[in-house]
């Protein structure tokens, strides 16, 4: 049976094999990954703040499983709560192989799952991020309410909504599948939050390697937390030289590629380039304030094209294009002060 799942290209896989009575079993062994210089001095050894996630989180020990009939990646990955890129990944495949019934035979990385989240600054610790950072995904997951206020910090989508790519949504920003409840309490609505970021954690050790992500200053992992919270690895994986440069230390040239503000559908959007400018921003905090001309530049060329886009949607939509200008502008100040020029017209 073939796997169609992601688009994986580790390079010189490898595969061992080992004999039981008369069965043969295959085993996936990824490689290893290259130490490569850095300009931003990587993270070497445990923080504090890892230690302290382990109290949010539940992992299981690593296992073997032997493919039976019927099983495909994405089915295991599910059984044993692990994302299939990660699956694939952590065995060196790249989602195109042969699974072999009572012969192939994949090692099971540690699942992981929430524990005590009981509030936002939880779900930060659990996941060894900023709270500030976790409020602002909050704030672009939950968009307005119908009389166009914010929600405020405990405040959730209990029940589903139709958000901005038109896919059925609940809680902060979990996309609904198939038995998925109608109704989540707000302890389970931060549960499946931070569940959903372990996911995409996983999801970027996949195409970044773990320990490459590991070593990435925590301003650039949190950039990539959201930029794949928002769209996925695609949108990292289809930006040539991305993660040559996030594996090579080249953090300036990896910020500037930050810039993919088209939908599912492959339209450009306003709010995307709104969100790709948090990420920018979130990235920059590297540079403690002295952050380079070119990742100015990106920034606010990127802005210039999100008012372009924001004119362009309030005419097609009827809106006030003034009045959405200055809530735009808002925000876009409040993530970079002074260091964009904003259009006041």
């Amino acid at each position: 049976m073939k796997i169609n799942a992601i688009n994986f290209n580790p390079s010189n896989a490898q595969t061992n094999s080992t004999t039981n009575g008369t069965n043969e079993f295959t085993f996936f062994t990824p490689q290893k990954s290259e130490e490569v210089p850095a300009e931003i001095k990587p993270m070497q050894n445990i923080s504090d703040e890892e230690i302290e996630r382990k109290r949010y989180i539940i992992e299981n020990i690593p296992k073997t499983y032997t493919v039976k009939p019927g099983d495909t990646a994405n089915s295991i990955a599910k059984a044993h709560n692990i994302s299939v890129n990660y699956l694939l990944s952590y065995n060196g495949l790249k989602g195109n192989e042969i699974l072999t019934p009572n012969k192939t035979v994949f090692k099971i990385p540690s699942a992981r799952m929430a524990k005590n989240i009981y509030s936002i600054n939880d779900v930060a610790k659990a996941m060894g991020v900023s709270q500030n950072f976790i409020k602002n995904l909050k704030k672009f997951e939950d968009g307005q309410k119908t009389n166009g206020t914010l929600y405020r910090e405990n405040e959730f989508h209990n029940t589903p909504y139709i958000d901005s790519e038109g896919n059925k949504t609940i809680g902060i920003g979990h996309v609904m599948k198939k038995g998925d409840k109608s109704y989540l309490t707000n302890k389970q609505v931060l549960k499946t939050f931070t569940n959903d970021l372990l996911t995409m954690e996983e999801n970027l050790w996949s195409i970044i390697g773990k320990s490459n992500y590991e070593k990435l200053p925590q301003p650039i992992k949190e950039a990539l937390l959201d930029m794949t919270f928002n769209k996925g690895t695609a949108i990292i994986e289809n930006s040539e030289g991305f993660i040559w440069c996030l594996k090579n230390g080249k953090y300036e040239a990896a910020i500037n590629k930050m810039t993919d503000i088209r939908s599912y559908k492959g339209n450009e959007m306003s709010g995307l380039a709104k969100r790709r400018l948090f990420d920018i921003a979130t990235a920059c905090k590297i540079y403690n304030g002295n952050i380079p001309n070119s990742n100015l530049a990106t920034a606010q060329n990127l802005y210039k094209k999100g008012i372009e886009l924001l004119r362009q949607e309030c005419k097609e939509n009827n809106l006030n294009f003034e009045n959405q200008l200055v809530g735009y502008n808002n925000e876009i100040q409040n993530l970079w002060g002074d260091k964009i020029k904003l259009i006041n017209q």
